[in-house]
Parts: C-alpha cells; structure tokens; sequence
C-alpha cells in the first residue's frame, strides 16, 4: 500500500512539471536570442528602421546581411545585421548621434559616449536587437547598425 502512495505521489509530480513546463513554453517570453527567431528580429529591426529613418532625411538603408552562427554546440542558428547610413556636414557627426539617441523611443535607453572625437551610440531596441551607432569612415557619415546576435533560422 505505502509502495502505490509513493508510485502515485511520483507520478502526480512528473504530470504536474510537465504540465508547468509546456505552460512555460507557450506563455513565458524569451530569456535569450536563440529562443526567438531570425523572423522575429527582421520584424523588429523593420520597425526600429522606420524609427531611425524619421529622424533624418539623408539615410540610405542596407539589405539585411545574414550569417552563420552557433546558438549551442549542437544547434546552429544566423545572426543578422542591417546597418543604416547618415549623411551630415562634416564635423556634426557626433551631434548627430547624440541627435538619433535622443529621438529613439525611452524604453530603448539610449545613450551616447560623451567624447566628440570617438561617441558611440548604444541602446536595447527589445526582442535582443542591439542597436549601435558610430562615426563612419566618410566625413560626415554616421552608421546604425542593427543586430540581431544568433537565432534560430
């Protein structure tokens, strides 16, 4: 008798993890990029595209660009990367930047370097899309890149 209570106790738990596990999996969000999809994150970086491209006329835009990638050892997964191209007069590259940081939605938490010579742009755009900025190699260009880090393809 106390052997089937203990059977039936064991089992009740097994059913009871299961059950909480396939819950998780259907309604908790994500905790990493490889949870998610590169789907997921063009649709993300489309919407922080048209964000970025309010803030200036002069942008030109890139393809998405596509990589291989580990998410573990046993599963692979891409990475993509879009980046977006502002022109300005040269020497306003870093008002520009601080600029598209304080235009970008406050849930991004955006924020810039504070060195003219070399600012930077950082900020979290959500779905694990990280949003970068710099000077580019041109006088007067700013690049944005977009990027996605390793996601199931």
């Amino acid at each position: 008798m106390r052997k089937r209570l203990v059977i039936a106790g064991v089992a009740a738990w097994a059913l009871v993890l299961v059950g909480l596990a396939v819950y998780s999996y259907h309604r908790d969000p994500a905790t990493v990029p490889g949870q998610t999809t590169v789907a997921q994150a063009r649709a993300t970086m489309d919407r922080v595209t048209g964000e970025l491209s309010a803030v200036s006329s002069s942008v030109k835009i890139s393809e998405y660009a596509e990589s291989p990638c580990e998410i573990t050892n046993a599963r692979s997964g891409r990475s993509v990367k879009r980046e977006l191209t502002f022109t300005t007069t040269p020497g306003d590259e870093a008002t520009l930047l601080r600029s598209i940081a304080a235009e970008l939605p406050k849930a991004y938490h955006a924020s810039t370097t504070q060195g003219d010579a070399t600012v930077t742009l950082y900020a979290d755009a959500g779905d694990f899309v990280a949003v970068r900025g710099r000077k580019g190699a041109d006088p007067g260009s700013v690049v944005v890149s977009l990027l996605s880090g390793c996601r199931e393809a």
